[in-house]
């Protein structure tokens, strides 16, 4: 794992709500916590997982990471990771762009690349 961002509880002085900096050791330990979940059989409710699969996520960041979440935080770091999932999925399934299992990264060759990068631009 990379290393763990030690300020990622701060607190907004004008709110003096505790603030959470989500990282990429969060989502691995939130990741395995609700696979764990569903590969027990606590199936996921109509709307995305229960309250307990959520706790059971909780359970899992805070000693793995240090960092004491809330049922919110996990929530927003399951959508922020939803939100990813569907860009990665929309831009791999463009011709000319891939997924290399290997690297866990996507691929492109230069034209598609180029085509892509184009088409960004002129929607700026």
């Amino acid at each position: 794992m990379d290393d763990i961002d030690t300020n990622s509880n701060q607190v907004d002085p004008s709110t003096k709500i505790r603030q959470v900096r989500w990282n990429d050791d969060m989502d691995v330990f939130m990741i395995i916590a609700l696979v764990n979940q569903v590969l027990v059989g606590h199936k996921r409710s109509d709307n995305g997982f229960t309250s307990f699969q959520i706790s059971k996520a909780i359970e899992s960041v805070k000693p793995g990471c240090g960092i004491v979440v809330s049922n919110k935080n996990v929530r927003v770091g399951l959508k922020t990771l939803k939100k990813e999932y569907a860009e990665v999925s929309q831009v791999s399934s463009i011709s000319g762009f891939g997924w290399d299992v290997e690297t866990g990264r996507i691929t492109a060759n230069s034209l598609a690349w180029d085509d892509l990068v184009m088409s960004q631009r002129l929607d700026a």
